[in-house]
């Protein structure tokens, strides 16, 4: 009976912690297009270089997501997931302080699409082998937190930015992927 429990209780608590990791995960990215116009305006960019930096970001999602799968396959899924969401939340911090285009074409569509890509191939077996006969219900918690993201990160980010510049919305969202991230390595 208590081994039954802690199954129960474990497989609950990790469809928990893989809801705050996709929030960051989609926070992260909904917050580039709400302090846009502020980064355009400190960093004086064009439209076109702003668009490139959305378009390599999605390319490299395309090219690393079949990555992703294939070693999600093969690789510790709960490792992946860490080291997705570390990599990912480093990356954001460091869009922070990017400079120009480069910097932001680097650590905003390079190094987080890298890290992003991992995530999903890992986190849905996961939760699945995890969630048999609840698998369309957690499945589906889990996607709600897509949603929730983007919204609070819409409000959250922009309010950071209003108070203390764009930059800082990068520096919280990147700053609460790591301490997620060290909080999964613990349990």
């Amino acid at each position: 009976m208590n081994a039954a429990r802690s199954r129960l209780h474990f497989r609950w608590e990790l469809l928990a912690l893989l809801f705050c990791a996709f929030f960051f995960h989609q926070g992260d990215r909904a917050i580039f297009g709400v302090v846009l116009s502020a980064i355009k305006t400190d960093l004086r960019l064009a439209d076109s270089q702003l668009g490139l930096v959305g378009s390599v970001l999605f390319f490299m999602l395309a090219v690393m997501m079949p990555v992703a799968g294939y070693l999600g396959d093969r690789w510790n899924r709960k490792k992946i997931i860490i080291g997705s969401i570390l990599f990912w939340s480093v990356a954001t911090m460091c869009t922070g302080l990017a400079g120009g285009l480069v910097g932001l074409i680097l650590f905003r569509s390079i190094a987080t699409a890298g890290g992003e890509s991992f995530y999903a191939p890992a986190a849905y077996p996961l939760l699945a082998a995890h969630h048999t006969r609840t698998r369309a219900v957690a499945l589906s918690i889990h996607q709600s937190s897509l949603y929730i993201g983007v919204m609070v990160s819409g409000f959250l980010g922009g309010f950071v930015a209003e108070h203390w510049g764009w930059r800082s919305a990068f520096f919280t969202f990147g700053g609460g992927g790591i301490a997620l991230g060290l909080l999964l390595i613990w349990r």
